[in-house]
């Protein structure tokens, strides 16, 4: 098992037979309302948005797998 582990909260194991495993800590961002706030809050919205595009994927597979 390879374990990577990258600043503020977020890890990523590999097992052996492919399967990953992601955890992850959405950050609290406190930042004035400037141009930088801004794009830091968008870009945690895009994670996000692409994490749960991945599990949407993976449901899909999973039903398709059963159906």
């Amino acid at each position: 098992m390879a374990k990577i582990k990258f600043e503020h909260g977020l890890e990523v194991e590999h097992e052996e037979g492919g399967e990953y495993i992601l955890r992850f800590k959405a950050p609290q961002i406190k930042l004035d309302s400037d141009l930088t706030g801004g794009h830091l809050k968008q870009a945690k919205k895009e994670v996000l948005l692409a994490v749960r595009s991945l599990i949407d994927k993976a449901i899909d597979v999973e039903e398709k797998d059963k159906g």
